[in-house]
């Protein structure tokens, strides 16, 4: 093998190593979302609602009363407010009056604080604002798991 044949024969073989990573380097970028993770931070929330509620001109909830009424709401969502596990209940999101009157009754019982069942919705409401505004929710779906029309 003469020199040059040696150096063009080298060439190769290095041209095709880069093309093996510069192929590794695209399905790996492909793989990784180029968003941010969606991520629901409750202080976040908490600083939404308030400024709506603000916005409304509604000052009675303070940034504690509402962290208080979104963890009950959370508590209530993952099932735990239910009597039996063994056989779940549905759980609708949002301020729905089963959800409302629980919350508000398990914080005039554990904390001794009575909110109006209004407040309590309207902290739901615009928790669920947002979600929206977090891209946290999606088309409704009915039972069966088709899309709503």
């Amino acid at each position: 093998m003469t020199g040059s044949s040696l150096i063009a024969f080298v060439g190769l073989l290095a041209g095709v190593l880069l093309v093996i990573a510069a192929m590794v380097v695209y399905q790996e970028a492909k793989r990784r979302p180029s968003y941010d993770p969606l991520e629901y931070v409750i202080d976040d929330a908490v600083k939404h609602i308030s400024e709506r509620l603000k916005a409304e001109g509604k000052t009675d909830l303070s940034g504690s009363d509402i962290l208080r009424i979104i963890e009950w709401e959370i508590f209530y969502l993952q099932g735990l407010a239910q009597e039996d596990r063994k056989n779940p209940v549905a759980t609708v999101a949002g301020g729905h009056e089963a959800s409302v009157g629980y919350i508000v009754e398990e914080i005039r019982e554990k904390h001794g604080v009575t909110h109006s069942p209004e407040d309590v919705a309207d902290v739901l409401r615009y928790e669920a604002d947002y979600l929206v505004q977090i891209g946290a929710v999606g088309e409704p779906v009915d039972s069966d798991g088709g899309e709503l029309t």
